[in-house]
């Protein structure tokens, strides 16, 4: 009987202890996680602003026209087909017959592309195809004629900032491309109308490229009313698409496919705009949202141009 009694015992202390060796689990391996994708995006943005600097680019153009600019002499896109093409963040894998043949896919794409590759995930949700993507929101090409490295590219991706959030999971949201330009005193939603690129202005390559790391492992809780050092497990963030009502971002639109209501699809960026579901006891049926931290990282160069 005593036997019995030091056995129970001992399971209650597991128990007990589990939880704090899981939460450490989860904190080193999402901690390991983070600090490898802040490296991983600041190299990538890096090279972004060092090849922007020598790209044989007019010296009077702005960042954004830089981006899709076409040489009308050669035909040549020097940053879409060299640097930077937001149509290959995208790639379907359906075409694929072998892993040799997804490396050479992707050797032929740009520069930054191929530092992306590491943060792209397998996406089969509300698709017919298994998709090889970046984190973000799944959208419709604005382009329909957008290719990839010689492949049609219907889909490209979009990332959703979430700016507040309100009363029943009410989440206000608004959107930022993978790589914007840095401007001092750029509107939240309009922007100036040129920024330091041009060298009319500063000759400057000053950029941010975007990553929305989410967790896998650990959930993401809203403060608790009762103060900052107060338990907040009963208020998690709930993973309830249907609210969110904003329009879709100018780059595309939200991939139809992806229902809001839909809560079959389960993963740190499962969802229509790709904020996240994970299964948890403490949701309400529709899962909670992982926690989540926008990269925001920046490069400066100085560009190298004739007039």
């Amino acid at each position: 009987m005593r036997w019995r009694s030091a056995r129970g015992a001992a399971l209650v202390e597991f128990a007990a202890v589990s939880l704090v060796l899981y939460l450490l689990l989860a904190a080193t391996t999402e901690f390991g996680r983070l600090m490898f994708s802040a490296q991983g995006i600041q190299d990538a943005a890096r090279l972004a602003a060092r090849e922007l600097a020598l790209a044989p680019l007019p010296a009077d153009i702005t960042f954004e026209a830089a981006l899709t600019y076409v040489d009308p002499v050669s035909g040549i896109a020097p940053v879409r087909d060299r640097i930077f093409n937001p149509a290959c963040l995208v790639v379907d894998l359906g075409g694929f017959g072998s892993d040799a043949e997804i490396d050479a896919f992707f050797a032929a794409m740009p520069l930054v592309n191929q530092a992306l590759r590491a943060f792209m995930f397998i996406d089969r949700g509300g698709t017919d195809s298994t998709l090889l993507r970046y984190p973000g929101a799944l959208l419709n090409s604005s382009d329909p004629a957008a290719t990839c490295a010689g492949r049609a590219a219907p889909f490209t991706v979009g990332i959703p900032r979430v700016v507040s959030r309100g009363a029943e999971g009410v989440e206000t949201i608004d959107w930022i491309p993978i790589i914007e330009e840095l401007r001092v005193d750029q509107d939240p939603v309009t922007g100036p109308p040129s920024g330091p690129f041009s060298l009319a202005n500063e000759g400057t390559v000053a950029l941010r490229v975007n990553y929305p790391y989410q967790a896998a492992m650990i959930s993401a809780f809203t403060p608790s009313a009762a103060g900052p050092f107060e338990s907040n497990l009963s208020t998690p963030i709930e993973a309830n698409d249907g609210f969110n009502t904003t329009p879709p971002p100018a780059m595309g639109t939200l991939r139809a496919e992806l229902d809001p209501t839909d809560d079959a699809y389960y993963g740190p960026y499962a969802g229509r705009y790709g904020l996240g579901r994970l299964a948890t006891p403490l949701g309400k049926g529709a899962g909670v949202r992982p926690f989540r931290k926008l990269l925001a990282v920046q490069a400066i160069y100085r560009r190298e141009v004739f007039q």
